[in-house]
């Protein structure tokens, strides 16, 4: 039918003219350049899932298999950037095991390394420190990212990495035969998004 024709016709010229509108802002806002040096705040979201759990697992409190174990976490970093690409990090926040329940608070000083001078850009992270709150000894925390920065606004960046993280945690359980087991070794695999304030 003619009118279906035409409202059809007229369907793809307005994607057509949206598309092409589109072409220059994403061009602008991939081309422009990020801040020569300075500060900047991170604030993000992380979900990691341990492939890697050593827990002792005869004891009541800690009895389920470290498959069912997430963690779930935030965190604020504060950036300095020596230039366009590199800066310094240093962060803390809130982190928590759902199984076994162990609640603390990641310290890590860190690096990040931006692949263009653009504010849209492919980036890696690493951090490394430990742990304060319910655990009994600091223990070693390093994560490694890999991801993408994205602008939202003209002063508000986001971004999203996958995260690979090694952790030794020291939270003492107690087992069915009276051996304490205090050592966690913990490797997982997750994603970090988060919004970058410069």
């Amino acid at each position: 039918m003619e009118w279906q024709t035409n409202t059809e016709h007229g369907m793809g010229l307005k994607w057509f003219f949206s598309l092409i509108f589109l072409i220059p802002i994403m061009v602008y806002c991939q081309d422009e350049e990020f801040k020569k040096k300075g500060f900047s705040v991170d604030a993000s979201a992380l979900i990691l899932f341990p492939y890697d759990f050593r827990i002792p697992s005869e004891h009541d409190e800690i009895s389920e298999t470290s498959t069912k174990s997430k963690i779930l976490g935030t965190s604020m970093h504060l950036n300095y950037y020596v230039s366009k690409c590199f800066a310094f990090t240093a962060s803390s926040g809130y982190e928590s095991i759902n199984q076994p329940k162990i609640d603390y608070i990641p310290i890590t000083g860190g690096i990040k390394w931006v692949l263009n001078d653009t504010k849209e850009s492919l980036l890696t992270s690493f951090d490394l420190g430990g742990h304060l709150g319910q655990v009994e000894k600091f223990g070693v925390l390093m994560r490694i990212g890999v991801g993408y920065r994205f602008v939202l606004t003209k002063k508000i960046l986001g971004n999203f990495e996958l995260c690979y993280s090694h952790q030794n945690l020291y939270k003492t359980f107690t087992n069915q035969d009276n051996r304490k087991i205090d050592y966690h070794n913990i490797e997982s695999a997750g994603f970090k998004i988060g919004i970058e304030i410069y």
